[in-house]
């Protein structure tokens, strides 16, 4: 029997191992959100605008929207968007340095699909960044009335936020007025309006409901007399 201490693993245990270890690390890798713990498909991607691209290379706008969708038929790019008038090509990409394992692109790779494509994009006019997948797409579309609050039409973000809470204070006081205004014309509507010869539908408290006898009406019997009638003439 043997009974030495020390066990020497074959390279493909340790494989299998570091590739254990690494699902684990990935399975490990969360978000949380109202206390809930739940994985998304990305955490931090990359970002890339093309400036001043040749409005000549992309032809018109019906070939530069066919790009765009081009570019989004490709695994890696998780959005695409083409700014013909102002010479731009903006990408949301899973770079090739993500640990997640969806499909993955370079900065070089995709370069090279827009060359083959017949556009060619120069690197000194290029930004490229980090972009947070979950901050800024996930919780952008899933999120909306935190994420796109607008201000109202000629105002800053930062003069809706200082008038904010007034404008829809002002706001609540104004739809309480208009409900006590209805509520009004409707006790003096229902006052003139009243018709002790048309009882039906009286509620609980013996008034006519609003608007009752309006509805309830019959229309005139024709005259026989008179001959034949056309209806709309």
């Amino acid at each position: 029997m043997d009974h030495r201490e020390v066990v020497h693993e074959s390279q493909y245990q340790k494989d299998l191992k570091q590739q254990a270890e690494a699902e684990e690390k990935e399975y490990d890798d969360y978000v949380v959100e109202d206390g809930k713990r739940f994985r998304v498909p990305y955490k931090m991607i990359k970002r890339v605008v093309f400036r001043d691209v040749s409005q000549k290379e992309m032809v018109d706008l019906e070939h530069a929207a066919r790009l765009q969708y081009r570019l989004m038929l490709q695994d890696p790019i998780i959005k695409a968007s083409i700014n013909y008038v102002k010479s731009t090509i903006t990408v949301l990409f899973n770079p090739d340095t993500a640990e997640n394992r969806r499909e993955k692109i370079s900065v070089d790779q995709l370069i090279k699909f827009l060359a083959d494509e017949g556009v060619h994009v120069d690197r000194s006019k290029m930004d490229l960044e980090d972009y947070d997948y979950y901050k800024n797409f996930y919780s952008y579309a899933f999120n909306p009335p935190s994420i796109r609050e607008r201000p109202p039409y000629g105002y800053s973000m930062k003069q809706w936020k200082d008038m904010k809470d007034e404008y829809l204070k002002k706001y609540e006081e104004g739809n309480v007025k208009k409900l006590e205004k209805f509520q009004q014309w409707r006790k003096e509507y229902e006052a003139t309006h009243w018709n002790a010869e048309q009882a039906e539908g009286q509620n609980d408290n013996g008034k006519k409901p609003l608007l009752a006898g309006i509805f309830s009406r019959k229309k005139p019997k024709a005259n026989k007399d008179k001959g034949f009638w056309f209806h709309g003439v």
